[in-house]
């Protein structure tokens, strides 16, 4: 309670002073002291407190866009008619009242988010009241068939999930294990180890084709971006049954993927898709003034945060590092702030009306560990952070009109090191572009390499905006106006996620090689041919390519196809042939997971593969790898965490006697419970 009455008094006391300011910097406002401005806001403060709920839970059966109206109407009024009550505070006129309530109003919204952050009370009251009044009216039936809430950490591996557990970082999710309510399991990943595979594999049931997160298209001559929104549409197109695991009444919130949900919400492969309606939450989340000031709180804090954590690691030396200044605090601060309070209370919203299942993710913990590294301060502390939202939806579980499963898991994990370039002075690129030889005619190919560190961030980001401005049905869209030069095909680009030289590679160029990176995954792609080259044919067009590449330190093995024996993978002596399992000299994936060669040959197999697929060394004894991205902790690849994502789900779900390897075996697992749960049930009697 002594909380709560300091917390009140300095959001009084900072309204008070606010509108002492205004007072000096307007004539058509009056406030005689500081005591009297205090004495204003108590009493503006006392009567909203009385008057307004009675006004919103009738407003908020209209339309969302009252609850701010209202309130700045009331405390307009209140202004008003204290003006006729103390003689130390004149105001003019309704308007300049109404400007001044918007400005208390909203001070004391970020206020009180800033100093509630933490407070779950404050979250279920503020945040969610509107959205319960909002679906009372709805009357949806009550019902004892359960229903699925899979709530993706992405980039968690499970054994860092174990560390943070034991750290007390994961307090939630540690009680759910320890309490025996819930069972951990590990899984593999396919190759790549990376949101775009596992997200397609697991929401859509088919991630063939998928090589990396992104890669050279021999049919269409350009590359292909996962977190575009175009791209992520047309791997959706390609994969989808539309019996994906969300199919059935389900809703997607900030996926990559839908999962065939008809309820979808900034997710990347239906941004443009006009036919999916909006989603009532959406509209409920930026109407709702606490939300609003909250999350720029929020946003505002990690910026600091994110500038503070990035000072302390250069004073202490801590490596391997990157760097984290520029853009990047604001680009972080997105998806620790406002995506993660979206994906929240829309999902707790989604449970509040009895949706059958629903799949988010937390993009948070990811994009911190790709920078700060998977288990330092800063990362932890984003988990701890995503560990209490999950801890508030499993309280929202409660009173929602079905009982709900909650299934928490992630798609791959992450390793750290030091990158490629920081151990070896050169990239990938630079060493592909010193081997190749000159062609025939003279003209030496140009090599073209994309390892943006921040494409992700950027691409949630300009994902963010351009599902806000799809939504966005005003008569006078400001917004899109002011973004009008940063739209492309429908979509805001305030960065490109990749370079526009490789937006449209043209087949048949002789002179393009194409070197893209996933983590620790390389990819080397070239141009001139129609179809992909042979470990002999590209010998003989640069015969010092593959002697380099392979003997390079920095280089675990690479992966071909060849004329005689099919795929393979050459190591430093030895080669491992994947179509009859053959070894000659030292096995190259001798240290990897027996399921390497499977996934290494499947991964060849797409008509979407590299002509060249590399992995970058792991070291075992320090679990560790080198990057062909800048990138301190990342996945892609093969080697580590990165494989090694985990589901934490009620022991009442079997997940089978088979150790679940890709992420299509783990869809049929996810999909199976579905299936057999919400086949039967009956409906409540109280409902």
């Amino acid at each position: 309670m002594s909380s709560l009455v300091i917390r009140y008094l300095i959001i009084w006391s900072t309204e008070a002073t606010v509108l002492l300011l205004l007072a000096s910097a307007f004539d058509s406002i009056t406030v005689r002291d500081w005591r009297e401005a205090l004495i204003v806001i108590v009493i503006a403060a006392g009567v909203s407190a009385t008057v307004l709920p009675l006004l919103l839970r009738n407003a908020v059966r209209l339309n969302p866009a009252f609850f701010p109206v209202i309130s700045f109407i009331l405390t307009a009024w209140i202004l008003l008619l204290l003006d006729q009550l103390l003689d130390g505070f004149h105001i003019a006129n309704f308007l300049v009242a109404g400007l001044t309530a918007a400005v208390l109003t909203t001070v004391a919204a970020f206020m009180g988010s800033l100093l509630s952050i933490s407070d779950d009370g404050a979250w279920r009251h503020y945040a969610l009241s509107p959205v319960r009044t909002r679906f009372a009216d709805d009357g949806y039936t009550a019902t004892e068939v359960p229903g699925f809430a899979f709530l993706e950490i992405d980039g968690l591996s499970e054994p860092a999930l174990l560390a943070a557990m034991d750290a007390g970082y994961a307090p939630n999710l540690k009680h759910w294990l320890d309490s025996g309510t819930h069972r951990l399991t590990a899984w593999e990943t396919d190759l790549s180890s990376q949101t775009s595979a596992s997200q397609a594999g697991i929401l859509l049931g088919q991630n063939t084709g998928v090589a990396a997160f992104r890669w050279y298209d021999r049919t269409r001559g350009r590359v292909i971006v996962s977190n575009r929104a175009g791209d992520a549409a047309l791997i959706q197109h390609q994969l989808s049954t539309g019996n994906g695991l969300l199919a059935d009444g389900g809703a997607s919130r900030g996926n990559l993927f839908s999962g065939d949900a008809p309820d979808s919400l900034f997710t990347f492969s239906t941004l443009r898709n006009g036919s999916v309606k909006p989603t009532r939450q959406y509209y409920l989340f930026y109407s709702n003034l606490y939300n609003l000031a909250r999350t720029l709180a929020l946003f505002f804090s990690d910026i600091v945060r994110e500038l503070v954590a990035a000072m302390w690691q250069l004073i202490r030396n801590e490596r391997p590092r990157i760097r984290r200044f520029g853009v990047y605090p604001f680009v972080r601060a997105a998806t620790t702030s406002i995506l993660r309070e979206l994906n929240t209370f829309t999902i707790a919203g989604d449970m509040l009306r009895g949706v059958p299942s629903m799949y988010t993710t937390y993009v948070a913990y990811d994009e911190v560990a790709h920078h700060s590294g998977i288990l330092r301060g800063d990362a932890l502390r984003v988990l701890r952070q995503i560990d209490r939202d999950i801890g508030r939806l499993a309280r929202v579980a409660e009173e929602a009109p079905r009982p709900y499963h909650l299934i928490v898991l992630s798609d791959h994990g992450q390793t750290q090191g030091a990158t490629f370039r920081q151990r070896y002075g050169q990239t990938l690129g630079e060493i592909v572009s010193k081997a190749i030889q000159q062609h025939p005619d003279g003209e030496r190919p140009e090599v073209l390499q994309e390892d943006d560190p921040n494409d992700e961030g950027w691409g949630i980001l300009n994902a963010l905006i351009t599902d806000f401005l799809r939504r966005d049905t005003s008569d006078h869209p400001v917004m899109r106006r002011a973004l009008r030069h940063r739209m492309r095909d429908g979509e805001v680009t305030l960065h490109p996620t990749i370079d526009e030289e490789l937006e449209t590679v043209s087949r048949g160029s002789a002179d393009r090689v194409l070197v893209l990176a996933s983590g620790n995954l390389g990819l080397v792609s070239f141009t001139h041919a129609p179809r992909r080259l042979t470990m002999e044919e590209v010998g003989r067009i640069h015969p010092d390519l593959i002697p380099t590449l392979v003997e390079h330190p920095g280089i675990a093995f690479m992966a071909m196809a060849t004329n005689d024996r099919g795929p393979v993978v050459v190591g430093k002596g030895g080669i491992h042939g994947l179509a009859d399992g053959e070894v000659k000299g030292k096995d190259p994936l001798a240290c990897y997971s027996p399921n390497a060669p499977g996934l290494i040959a499947t991964s060849l197999s797409y008509d979407s593969a590299p002509d060249i697929l590399l992995v970058s060394t792991w070291w075992r004894e320090t679990d560790e790898v080198a990057a062909f991205e800048e990138l301190v902790g990342s996945h892609g690849g093969l080697g580590g965490g990165q494989t090694r994502p985990f589901l934490l789900a009620p022991v009442g779900l079997d997940t089978g006697p088979d150790p679940i390897v890709g992420a299509q075996a783990l869809h049929h697992v996810l999909k199976g419970w579905i299936v057999a749960t919400q086949g039967r049930g009956k409906a409540r009697r109280d409902a």
